[in-house]
């Protein structure tokens, strides 16, 4: 795809607009630059709009890293700590060390703004040997990971609307009921997705508003009944301070595992970041004030929750928010009003999973990455989106969603989600490290996150994913699996192994076999941006 960014003395000069320099600079090539290269594959037409400010920005974020995680884990994080204080210090730090990792996404993502997240960042942070890690994670997220994460979750999400309608026994007994409505639901949402980024958009803004009131009157709640202004009769919990805290490597692990999956989400508007307006200002902001918010919001959540229920009566095969409220305002919004928030609040996740999930197999198609790039790069000429990547993104969906039949083998694949997005986030945590060194003096570096922090958040992905090859703790209360607790991660790092023959296939043999340099654009971004003048460092800060 070698030439298909313009040189930089032609892509900005003194007399052009705001509007030129977006286009030229920063990943919006025209019609002929696309089209007439003969060095790389033919991709689109036309680029997408911006459309994305600080709020659509924020709910992305929100609507990915909200799901039923918050309204569950807190239970399984206290059986395996031991006290809710000890528990509160993990969730404190985990979502700052996550945060962490969400300011060195900001960093790359003004650094190298166009879509595509990790798959970009990989690539400039490690481009030898031919982007092998970026090669890796294109073809094991695009097409494994993320189209999974949208089964697992179109699966599940309409069991919560039964629940909240009294009809338990279609949760039991009518596994395929349920994924067919899934089916119908993510169809609506393709539909939705295609043809309009700005309808999209505003249903992601009221899934992420849904989840906030949600989660509001859980935390409201624990802040009243911390003052005193609702009088509930207090339990022992938080006076017996860290007494009775059994924390072991095994347990520390199981914890953390889980913490981090409840903050896991941030990610997905790097996908997107091509589309943001105004990037170096609107990227930080989003993520900084999203992931703070939430931050305050679990701590309460947490305090409400074991201000009301004793450690002794948590009940693994109730959700904890369930019996929160049901003990707080009764059953009605225990049994029935939460449960329809929690399903409104997972529909959001799977919108805000394809609609990155889409950008992000665009990504791969337009950078060369996987072939039929012409195809998956192409952007519909009156919807303005990027309609086979989408199409294609959603037919993975239906393949996982229908595959794996009831029971064992799907909890596998829910598992199977997360194994290698570990290993993908330390590397591009440490890439802000390297890309500090490689890049000191980049002109779109218009951000500068912690990079201790980053780092940090980066051993500790790591650390976690080679955990996952560790026994897990049990937590009390819930059954021991039967599939063997080393089977989900071996089958993931088996799988990105394999990605390893496409990554020769595509780099090696194919590019030999052609003389198409699929990689150029790497070296080709960053050295337009060395070459730039004061001037047009002027020009771009004025955007």
């Amino acid at each position: 795809m070698s030439g298909i960014y313009t040189p930089v003395e032609a892509a900005i000069a003194p007399s052009q607009s705001h509007d030129d320099i977006r286009h030229g600079l920063l990943g919006h090539p025209t019609h002929e630059e696309y089209t007439n290269h003969p060095d790389g594959p033919k991709v689109v037409d036309e680029p997408l709009s911006k459309e994305i400010g600080l709020f659509s920005a924020s709910s992305i974020i929100i609507g990915q890293v909200v799901g039923s995680g918050i309204f569950s884990t807190p239970g399984s994080i206290v059986l395996l700590c031991g006290t809710p204080s000890t528990a509160l210090i993990l969730w404190v730090v985990s979502g700052v060390v996550s945060l962490g990792g969400a300011l060195g996404s900001a960093e790359l993502g003004t650094m190298f703004p166009q879509n595509g997240g990790m798959i970009r960042y990989l690539s400039h942070a490690y481009p030898r040997p031919r982007a092998l890690c970026a090669t890796i994670m294109a073809y094991s997220v695009t097409f494994f990971c993320r189209p999974a994460a949208i089964a697992a979750n179109t699966a599940v999400f309409a069991q919560y609307f039964f629940f909240a309608a009294g009809r338990k026994e279609y949760i039991e007994s009518r596994d395929y009921l349920l994924r067919g409505i899934g089916v119908l639901v993510l169809t609506v949402l393709l539909v939705l997705n295609m043809v309009s980024v700005r309808w999209s958009l505003r249903l992601l803004n009221v899934f992420a508003v849904v989840k906030m009131l949600t989660l509001g009157v859980v935390s409201i709640t624990g802040f009243l009944l911390l003052v005193g202004a609702v009088h509930k009769t207090p339990g022992t919990n938080w006076s017996r301070g860290f007494r009775g805290t059994h924390l072991d490597v095994r347990s520390f692990a199981s914890a953390m595992t889980r913490l981090f999956w409840s903050w896991e989400g941030w990610s997905n508007i790097g996908y997107v970041v091509g589309e943001v307006r105004d990037v170096k200002r609107t990227l930080p902001r989003a993520l900084t004030l999203a992931m703070s918010t939430l931050g305050v919001l679990y701590v309460l959540a947490n305090v409400a929750y074991f201000m009301v229920i004793p450690v002794e009566d948590i009940d693994n095969g109730t959700m904890l928010a369930a019996q929160f409220m049901d003990r707080v305002f009764g059953t009605v919004m225990g049994q029935h009003v939460l449960p329809a928030c929690i399903g409104v609040s997972i529909l959001g996740v799977v919108m805000s999973e394809l609609f990155g999930g889409g950008r992000l197999m665009y990504t791969a198609g337009k950078t060369g990455f996987v072939p039929y790039g012409e195809m998956l790069g192409q952007i519909h000429p009156t919807f303005g989106t990027p309609v086979y990547a989408l199409g294609i993104m959603w037919a993975l969906s239906i393949i996982f969603l229908f595959a794996p039949p009831p029971g064992q083998a799907f909890d596998l694949l829910v598992d199977l989600v997360q194994e290698g997005m570990w290993y993908f986030y330390a590397l591009t945590a440490f890439g802000v490290f390297v890309l500090r060194k490689r890049l000191p003096q980049y002109a779109l570096r218009r951000y500068r996150s912690p990079v201790w922090l980053a780092c940090v958040f980066g051993v500790l992905s790591f650390v976690l994913g080679v955990l996952q090859f560790y026994p897990p703790a049990r937590v009390p209360g819930k059954d021991e699996p039967s599939v063997p607790y080393y089977l989900a991660p071996l089958l993931g790092v088996s799988f990105m192994a394999l990605c390893a023959v496409p990554w020769y296939l595509r780099m090696y043999k194919y590019v030999n076999r052609t003389g198409i340099q699929l990689l150029a654009w790497i070296d080709e971004e960053e050295q337009q941006v060395l070459q730039m003048t004061e001037a047009d460092i002027r020009h771009l800060s004025a955007q």
